[in-house]
């Protein structure tokens, strides 16, 4: 069979998105739509990479991004835990990434970098794994749920109750929820996501995203955006104000959200990504979540070693340590121009 490796057309998007629809190694951020949403709010540019056997045999998306910060890279994908190739064929795997090796070497990028969910067999490409995830199986049954979670954090959820904290649902909740994850991220040393970005998803996947807002005397304090894939439920983003921590809001919260999702019949919660064994990992594992180390792959073309632009890095730590000095007025109003650089 002879496979041809090109990039994609707009009139092969749709055959791309069926092609992720099927496969069982796609996750949310290989849809199309993701394409859409970076590129219209940040501006990078997608080079897209399919695979053909006369049908779709296989995908990769990339973004090139440039950074005085970070360099230069081809990413798939970025401002978000996952990408890389998506096929259950190895030649076909491999015929992907020789190509975006090559475009790499041809754009004279610094490295060209794949973020699986995996371990990769059979590629030279190097891989680092300093990332994880946290994935919980759900169960029809809340109950089940309630009983895999630890003593405290069962506690937590009963005090927010009794501090009769209240739950709103839906995309009208994107202001009060802006407004809470802005003020987290500068706590974090973080610069904050344009709210276009958020508007855009929305925009993108209006019937796989939902906003989940916590509020105390009509006040809120906590909130989670949401998104929906097959038979995953992800925690995107998430933030909660300081002040209120001892009325447990994201305790309730994520309560609230694993309730929705076992009676909608979703199979897993994926808490998003993290640090191993910080203060986020362990919240995660509180519930009852499994960590899943994140293995992802680097081709360096004008790079000696794999770079490390984690939040635990000398360069991001000393960048934290700056940010949050800022007034908050100031960095979030200009924290989406430095956001489109952090990947």
């Amino acid at each position: 069979m002879d496979i041809e490796v090109h990039e994609l057309r707009r009139k092969e998007e749709k055959e791309w998105d069926s092609f992720i629809e099927q496969s069982s190694n796609s996750t949310f951020f290989h849809q199309i739509g993701w394409k859409n949403v970076v590129e219209r709010t940040y501006k990078h540019k997608p080079i897209y990479l399919i695979a053909r056997g006369g049908e779709v045999k296989g995908v990769l998306p990339l973004f090139l991004m440039r950074s005085m910060i970070f360099g230069t890279k081809l990413v798939s994908v970025p401002f978000a835990p996952y990408g890389g190739v998506c096929t259950d064929d190895k030649t076909i795997e491999n015929a992907l990434i020789e190509e975006a090796r090559r475009i790499t070497k041809e754009l004279g990028v610094d490295y060209l970098e794949l973020r699986n969910m995996t371990t990769k067999q059979g590629s030279d490409l190097l891989v680092k794994s300093l990332q994880v995830t946290s994935v919980l199986d759900l169960d029809p049954n809340p109950d089940i749920i309630w009983k895999k979670m630890r003593r405290d954090k069962r506690r937590g959820i009963k005090k927010a109750k009794e501090a009769n904290l209240e739950i709103i649902w839906g995309p009208k909740g994107l202001g009060d929820f802006y407004e809470i994850y802005a003020k987290t991220m500068w706590y974090l040393g973080t610069p904050v996501h344009s709210i276009k970005f958020f508007e855009n998803i929305i925009h993108e996947f209006p019937d796989n995203t939902d906003i989940i807002t916590v509020k105390y005397k009509n006040k809120a304090i906590a909130g989670i955006f949401l998104l929906f894939f097959k038979e995953v439920a992800i925690s995107g983003w998430s933030g909660s104000l300081r002040e209120y921590s001892r009325l447990y809001p994201n305790n309730f919260a994520y309560w609230e959200v694993l309730k929705y999702c076992c009676e909608k019949g979703y199979k897993f919660f994926d808490f998003g990504r993290s640090m191993p064994n910080s203060g986020i990992h362990k919240f995660k594992e509180s519930f009852g979540a499994e960590t899943k180390y994140l293995y992802y792959q680097y081709y360096l073309n004008n790079k000696k070693e794999i770079p490390d632009i984690t939040v635990t890095s000398p360069m991001r730590r000393l960048f934290a340590g700056i940010w949050k000095k800022l007034p908050i007025t100031i960095a979030n109003s200009i924290g989406p121009t430095f956001r489109r650089c952090f990947p």
